[in-house]
């Protein structure tokens, strides 16, 4: 269960809001793998205020038997930022991740005139402060906010936002035409919406690189998402609730 809910990130992360004036909107999501059903709910929040500030947050939490193996763990992505041209940059990101036992918060504040990311890593041991390896313009929740600004093309785009590759950030984006969407269609199982490929480039689970199958309806709202063939289950899937 260590990658479930990172995953949940990249399955809520498609809000589509008027970025010009202050707004809210929120979203809850219900994520199932295979023979074990149902094992957790992700709130998300996404808020445009008068001053051209945002915030994002997701909320991640198992339920059920995976709570039970995870000692009830619940993880938080916040990013916050302004908006500039309808776009999202963001000023710093924040991941919390806690159990019954333990909990870990990392703070990324970006320094973008001079292009690097600091990392504030604190936990109930220690707390130190340390460089990102790599610069990105966005962090991931941002970027997956900002895609209705990248051209719709069935190739291939290569994006980098932190939170992505633990190299350099990246995450390939394939908008898919009429001569791939049959594939989409048939693994979330739905005719109507737009369909979006997301290579995460990371190992997630037996999952080599990371495939990610999302599909939006026509205010570009993240309907359902489906990560295909992990482990010995099938396929981890994402869908909206609420």
């Amino acid at each position: 269960m260590k990658h479930l809910l990172p995953i949940l990130l990249f399955i809520l992360a498609f809000l589509d809001v008027p970025l010009y004036c202050a707004s809210v909107q929120k979203a809850t999501y219900e994520v199932s793998f295979g023979i074990l059903e149902r094992i957790g709910t992700a709130d998300a929040l996404l808020e445009i205020r008068d001053d051209q500030s945002y915030s994002i947050r997701i909320e991640a939490r198992t339920e059920g038997f995976a709570k039970l193996l995870t000692n009830n763990r619940i993880e938080v992505y916040e990013s916050h930022g302004i908006v500039v041209k309808g776009k999202l940059i963001p000023n710093k990101f924040v991941k919390i991740r806690k159990t019954d036992a333990k909990k870990r918060i990392r703070i990324y504040t970006f320094d973008h005139p001079n292009k690097n990311i600091i990392l504030e890593n604190i936990n109930s041991e220690d707390w130190k402060e340390e460089p990102v390896s790599y610069y990105a313009q966005e962090d991931i929740l941002s970027l997956f906010f900002n895609l209705k600004h990248y051209p719709r093309t069935p190739e291939n785009q290569s994006l980098y936002a932190l939170g992505g590759n633990k190299k350099d950030g990246k995450i390939d984006v394939v908008f898919t035409d009429k001569n791939n969407t049959f594939q989409m269609k048939e693994v979330l199982g739905m005719e109507s919406g737009e369909f979006v490929k997301v290579i995460l480039n990371e190992p997630i689970f037996s999952s080599e690189k990371g495939e990610l199958y999302v599909n939006l309806d026509e205010n570009g709202l993240c309907e359902k998402a489906v990560l295909k063939d992990v482990l010995l289950f099938g396929d981890i899937v994402g869908k909206r609730i609420r």
